[in-house]
């Protein structure tokens, strides 16, 4: 897994590229969440547009970041994600919890528009 870091004023963007099926590939993506919020960045939005499919560990690794993140006042929204890994968020359960945008802009204008 590659993520990079696009701060955009109070907004982080983590572009995410790569594998994301098992734990030591995903287990990382936290420590991003965590550095970010180390600068007093709490709203995230993770743009997920350059992979094709995660698995459940990616699901549980994002839940905890949203909980840090919401813990701490912020949100963690989605971008980019395929209709296979919306299916997957369904059948976890974890649709309801996460905001999920087509575009990284439009979930930007969503922390406006739709506060944590």
């Amino acid at each position: 897994m590659k993520v990079k870091i696009d701060k955009r004023d109070d907004v982080a963007v983590l572009t995410v590229s790569g594998t994301l099926m098992s734990g030591p590939t995903v287990v990382p993506f936290q420590h991003y969440v965590e550095e970010v919020m180390a600068e007093d960045i709490l709203n995230v939005v993770v743009d997920f547009s350059k992979v094709k499919w995660f698995g459940s560990t990616m699901l549980g690794v994002l839940a905890t970041s949203l909980k840090m993140l919401r813990d701490a006042g912020g949100d963690l929204r989605l971008a980019g994600i395929a209709t296979r890994m919306e299916s997957l968020m369904m059948v976890g359960q974890l649709s309801s919890h996460f905001r999920a945008f087509e575009s990284v802009d439009t979930a930007i204008e969503s922390f406006v528009s739709e506060p944590p």
